[in-house]
């Protein structure tokens, strides 16, 4: 049997489709922000349950802190305005007169992080 080309040539184009091969078989970037998304999406279609009892607006809060730290950056910023905004619902009687100022950037980002959501991860938090 006889081949083409220089032996190095047949081992660097080994090398090329070995290295694509193998790169292809890596998680995406955004896998572990996925994967929180899709641990906490039952929980997120329940937040407005979850944000009218102290208890249960702390535990939504981890949630959203687990996964404002696996955010990418394209949405960490509208993670970190939505965690400032269920935060406060984490105290006995919160000033909603205040948030009612401020619900407008936060309804911005939510909005950024659901077509995010489902664009990159095929998670549907707005219904």
């Amino acid at each position: 049997m006889r081949t083409t080309g220089s032996p190095a040539r047949c081992i660097a184009a080994a090398l090329v489709l070995s290295t694509a091969v193998l790169g292809s078989c890596s998680p995406a970037p955004e896998q572990p922000y996925c994967d929180a998304l899709v641990s906490a999406e039952a929980e997120w279609k329940d937040a407005g349950a979850s944000l009218a009892d102290p208890a249960s607006a702390s535990r939504f809060l981890r949630t959203v802190t687990r996964i404002e730290q696996q955010a990418p950056d394209e949405v960490r910023a509208d993670w970190k305005a939505l965690h400032t905004l269920f935060a406060k619902f984490t105290v006995a009687n919160p000033d909603l007169g205040a948030l009612t100022a401020q619900l407008k950037g936060f309804q911005s980002s939510a909005k950024r992080i659901e077509t995010h959501a489902h664009e990159t991860c095929g998670v549907d938090l707005g219904s």
